[in-house]
């Protein structure tokens, strides 16, 4: 019984810290976030914050495994109040662009350490991306067999779509110093991958 509390008293403890950092690294992002003051807004010392995560690499990872697991839950609830398959694409795709630029807001890297912190992520983000293709996978397949979409190689389709918005968003950071985008330059994005995923639906149409 005793270890099952101090389970339950690890876990809650783990909650509140990542809690707090994601409200922290939403502030100021992730480069100008120390583990000091985490520790700070938590009433800890930083030593026992560094028994719960080792590193604000690893404490910024829970946090983005968080944003994630509430996206995926998002686009399941939504998903599950529409029958038109096109829909849910739209729908998907608006809630995936609002995910991403929430998790450039709380990193705010520059471009030479992104690669290091992605590298760590590399795990993370291969689960996200199988993920996503089931979620995708399975709108094409509902469109397919409700007739609404022509039966077409889902695997590619599910590819085609990722990897585009992928690229589209990629290339809205070109050339900037800190991976992060201005009101109107996410407007800007938002418009161009709604401007594909409608030429993408419109290709499935029956």
């Amino acid at each position: 019984m005793a270890g099952s509390t101090n389970k339950g008293e690890s876990q809650s403890k783990t909650e509140q810290i990542i809690k707090v950092a994601q409200k922290r690294f939403g502030q100021y992002g992730f480069e100008k976030t120390t583990m000091n003051e985490i520790a700070s807004d938590l009433n800890m010392c930083k030593g026992s914050l560094y028994y719960y995560f080792p590193d604000k690499e690893h404490l910024y990872i829970a946090v983005a495994k968080k944003e994630h697991d509430f996206f995926v839950e998002l686009v399941r609830e939504k998903m599950a109040t529409l029958t038109d398959a096109s829909e849910m694409i739209r729908e998907y795709v608006n809630i995936r662009l609002s995910y991403w630029d929430k998790l450039l807001n709380l990193s705010r890297l520059r471009h030479d350490y992104a690669h290091e912190l992605h590298s760590l992520m590399h795990g993370l983000w291969a689960e996200f991306r199988t993920q996503e293709e089931d979620m995708i996978t399975n709108i094409l397949n509902v469109g397919i067999a409700n007739g609404q979409f022509e039966a077409c190689n889902v695997d590619e389709h599910t590819e085609l779509l990722l990897d585009a918005m992928k690229g589209l968003s990629m290339s809205a950071l070109r050339n900037k110093d800190i991976f992060y985008l201005e009101a109107h330059e996410y407007d800007r994005l938002l418009r161009m991958i709604n401007l594909f995923v409608e030429m993408f639906v419109k290709s499935l149409r029956k």
